[in-house]
């Protein structure tokens, strides 16, 4: 039988990775979408601007903004 706590502290761990490839995915599509500007003929690029801020997983005084 699983010990409630060590339960716990895998599903912790599961969330840590994901969490670590959701920011590897959001760092690649912001890549792409600065290469898809640059396809585009963006020669006026206009300033880079949050569309939303999320909280960060370790609270509300950590947070990551989410770029279009």
């Amino acid at each position: 039988m699983t010990n409630i706590y060590d339960a716990i502290k895998e599903k912790e761990n599961q969330i840590a990775i994901f969490q670590a490839q959701i920011s590897g995915l959001q760092a690649e599509i912001e890549a792409l979408r600065v290469a898809a500007r640059i396809l585009e003929g963006g020669g006026q690029q206009e300033a880079a601007r949050p569309v939303a801020v999320q909280a960060a997983a370790g609270g509300d005084k950590n947070k990551q903004r989410v770029w279009p």
